[in-house]
């Protein structure tokens, strides 16, 4: 399956002792989707796009996706639909 990177805006909690946990993302299209849960935190890159990062394991919608923070700019993996 081809997937295209896709940058994010993304609504954080940011700790007093530093740790950063994001709410909810707002897609390309406007969408807001609020994170249920966030599963993992690990520096890696992404095998399908490319770039590297902190990756973010999260559940939305009882799906688990990754968003990567690259340095300030947050994205994730979308898939292209043909």
């Amino acid at each position: 399956m081809e997937c295209r990177k896709v940058y994010v805006d993304v609504s954080l909690d940011i700790s007093r002792d530093g740790f950063v946990r994001p709410r909810k993302l707002r897609y390309e299209d406007g969408t807001i989707y609020p994170i249920d849960r966030l599963l993992d935190i690990r520096r890696a890159a992404s095998t399908k796009v490319g770039g590297v990062g902190i990756r973010y394991t999260v559940m939305i919608r009882g799906c688990e996706r990754y968003l990567f923070d690259e340095s300030g700019k947050w994205f994730v993996e979308a898939k292209v639909i043909p």
